[in-house]
């Protein structure tokens, strides 16, 4: 049995679950349970991070929202995303050219390609480049430009809270080239409103365009997700640019639907 509990509400969620495997990292606790619901989860400190039954609703909304939003996302930069399933979409969307990962953690990748082989397919593309490196550190002595910025880290605990500051968005910004789209996982709507209130915030700190999509993700507290998205240039809402990539999930409807109405933007307290 899977005990998991929510780091930032008192919810705790039951899984009847068998555990595969754990280990501890140099960073964190990561551990590999079989399920009969959801297949294979993926446990990081106690937290439920993927499982193979709907990780490609998150996988999918994170990389082509932004990757439709851009003109010619030719080169990728991905932080965190250590089990692969985003560098599995971004590397299969056909503008993309390289893309790059970074992950802080060298355990999470090889969990991932022994454990969950379908999430993991993206570490053997040849579009891709895997480096082991703190995130917001590589940006800092990073001199590449990137199209798009994609951040899929943990919650914002321990070494993650680096990646949800208002300095690491400004950082982000000063590395990508014109125009550019940079995009974040950044909680629960209904569990972890005030992070994503200063998640818009800190995002408006750095670009003229901030905005919001969801996705219901049935394993994730709430069930509806949120992934921040900013730009100086691009406009954030609307049709995408492309129809090139239609998932099991992700469709050009879906693209135009996933973003917040205005009028709950407001409600939620979304902008100043």
């Amino acid at each position: 049995m899977l005990v998991e509990r929510d780091r930032f509400s008192p919810i705790t969620y039951t899984y009847q679950a068998e555990l595969l495997t754990s280990v501890q990292s140099d960073y964190q606790l990561i551990e590999v349970y079989q399920s009969a619901d959801f297949g294979r989860i993926l446990v990081i400190d106690g937290v439920v991070q993927l499982t193979e039954r709907d990780e490609y609703i998150y996988h999918e909304m994170l990389a082509h929202v932004p990757l439709h939003i851009h003109p010619d996302p030719q080169r990728v930069l991905i932080i965190g995303g250590g089990d692969g399933g985003l560098l599995r979409e971004v590397a299969n969307h056909p503008g993309v050219q390289t893309v790059t990962l970074v992950e802080i953690d060298p355990e999470v990748v090889r969990t991932s390609k022994e454990w969950f082989p379908t999430v993991s397919t993206g570490f053997d593309h040849p579009k891709a480049n895997v480096l082991f490196r703190d995130g917001k550190e590589y940006l800092e002595a990073a001199s590449e430009q990137y199209d798009v910025i994609l951040v899929d880290s943990t919650d914002p605990i321990g070494s993650a809270v680096k990646l949800f500051e208002p300095g690491f968005y400004q950082l982000a910004a000063s590395r990508l080239s014109q125009p550019g789209v940079f995009a974040c996982q950044s909680e629960s709507i209904h569990f972890h409103l005030d992070t994503v209130r200063e998640v818009q915030k800190g995002l408006r700190t750095a670009f003229r365009q901030v905005d919001l999509i969801t996705a219901c993700i049935p394993t994730y507290p709430g069930n509806l997700w949120s992934f921040s998205i900013a730009s100086d240039k691009l406009e954030l809402r609307g049709n995408p640019i492309s129809a090139k990539v239609t998932g099991r999930y992700y469709a050009e409807d879906v693209h135009r639907a996933a973003f917040l109405p205005l009028s709950l933007v407001e409600k939620l307290g979304l902008r100043d």
